[in-house]
């Protein structure tokens, strides 16, 4: 690194050999991924976050890039206004430029913790996603590891589960998440903070009991006492992570051999996967498929998911519903579909717009059309339009569970325009094959 390249403040930093040790492995966990790439980081305005921060800092000025810290003001508490603007205040304090999410909807009443951090990556994913930056970096660390070890155990989690903080995961198609932390404790990130800023956020949800994770945290104490080494817990995850990669190249193959997924965005899966593959594949195999055809990011639950192999095994079963999926056995296949429910309507409103439709396809305006355009599900009433406009509908290929969820672009005057996957267009307009567009997103 060059001096030239570093503030006063950053080289007095660097000159703490914990910090300096810190840093340069934090460079090297995000250096061939970022060089000199735009990023964000998301910060709470605990300890663990500025330290984030700091480094982050560090690396931007040795490496010239622009980034921004993201900071969530969820509204589940009172305070999360102001500790969201004491956050920005320290950032910006320290020349980190900086930005407050926030979020507008209803209030959560039960399942607070997790309904608070899927709405945490919504809006980080959104924000990144409309600023063109591809990577986010978060502050987990080894700590947050071994708690969410136990907890999966906890839950009965398979390798997947045990595994499930990685150093780089793809949240989404091409954005990804990165914790360049997970080989530090909290108190070695805290030597930054407290070298750098004068105070921090306390969460107090970190002392209340009512929530796992802080039963957790307390009784690992105890288990150190009896054994429990956090550097052998370290071990064991190593240990599962070299199962997994292994785990995974039998799931890839199976994938291959066994599910295809269609453009129309559903999937078909051969049943001789239940006579040739083991459990933890078949149901990894499924798993994949939900994902895609659903568009949800988190899975089912395990037991769920047991249960309905349990069934597609049996010879009498015919349909069912999991995770945002209809799933139907025929003969020889099983066919994913998504269900009929919850589908999103977007507006494109301008001409080169492009959006992310119910998390399964990109959607695209390229018409010269001066009008507002709403996208949504084809449904019974796209189907019944096409009937009274008597289109003939050559693809019948495309399953009818499939043409229902498929992508739709209509007027503000309720008129179906175009129907990318049935190559329907309105003849009122001057509509040409590209003017709108729907890509799966399994396959860009």
């Amino acid at each position: 690194m060059k001096r030239k390249d570093l503030t006063a403040v950053s080289l007095k930093l660097l000159e703490n050999k914990k910090i300096n040790y810190i840093y340069f492995r934090f460079r090297e966990k995000i250096l061939s991924l970022i060089g000199k790439e735009k990023f964000a980081i998301a910060v709470s305005g605990g300890s663990d976050s500025l330290a984030l921060s700091v480094l982050a800092k560090l690396y931007s000025l040795e490496n010239d890039n622009h980034f921004v810290a993201l900071i969530i003001d969820h509204k589940l508490r009172k305070e999360s206004a102001n500790e969201a603007k004491k956050t920005y205040k320290d950032l910006t304090k320290n020349k980190i430029k900086a930005k407050i999410l926030t979020y507008q909807g209803e209030k959560f009443s039960s399942n607070i913790q997790k309904k608070a951090r899927d709405l945490r990556y919504d809006l980080f994913e959104k924000y990144c996603k409309k600023n063109q930056i591809k990577f986010l970096i978060l502050a987990h660390h080894q700590d947050d590891l071994i708690e969410n070890f136990y907890i999966r155990l906890i839950r009965g989690s398979g390798i997947k589960g045990l595994t499930s903080l990685q150093n780089i995961f793809e949240y989404n198609k091409n954005f990804y998440l990165l914790r360049p932390l997970l080989n530090f404790n909290k108190e070695e990130l805290s030597v930054i903070t407290k070298n750098s800023y004068s105070s921090w956020i306390e969460d107090p949800s970190n002392q209340n009991n009512k929530f796992l994770r802080v039963r957790i945290r307390k009784m690992q104490k105890k288990l150190q006492k009896e054994g429990f080494d956090p550097k052998r817990i370290i071990k064991t995850i190593e240990n599962l992570n070299t199962a997994k990669d292994s785990l995974e190249f039998y799931i890839f193959k199976s994938e291959k051999k066994y599910l295809k997924f269609h453009k129309e965005g559903y999937a078909i899966l051969k049943s001789s996967i239940f006579k040739n593959e083991a459990q933890e594949v078949i149901f990894r195999v499924i798993i994949k498929a939900i994902h895609f055809v659903s568009g949800e990011y988190y899975p089912p639950r395990s037991d769920s998911l047991k249960n309905l192999i349990k069934n597609l095994s049996s010879k009498i079963f015919k349909s069912s519903t999991l995770g945002g999926c209809l799933i139907e056995k025929n003969k020889n296949v099983i066919s994913f579909f998504r269900e009929d429910r919850n589908i999103a309507v977007e507006i494109l409103n301008k001409k080169k717009q492009k959006k992310n439709w119910d998390d399964r396809f990109l959607v695209y305006n390229n018409s010269d059309i001066q009008q507002k355009f709403f996208v949504k599900k084809l449904g019974n009433n796209g189907i019944e339009y096409l009937k009274k406009n008597k289109f003939n509908d050559y693809r019948n290929v495309i399953p009818a569970h499939a043409k229902k969820t498929l992508p739709s672009f209509w007027n503000n005057k309720g008129e179906l325009l175009f129907v990318p996957f049935l190559n329907f267009k309105n003849s009122k307009y001057n509509i040409k094959n590209d003017s709108f567009t729907a890509s799966y997103l399994r396959f860009i």
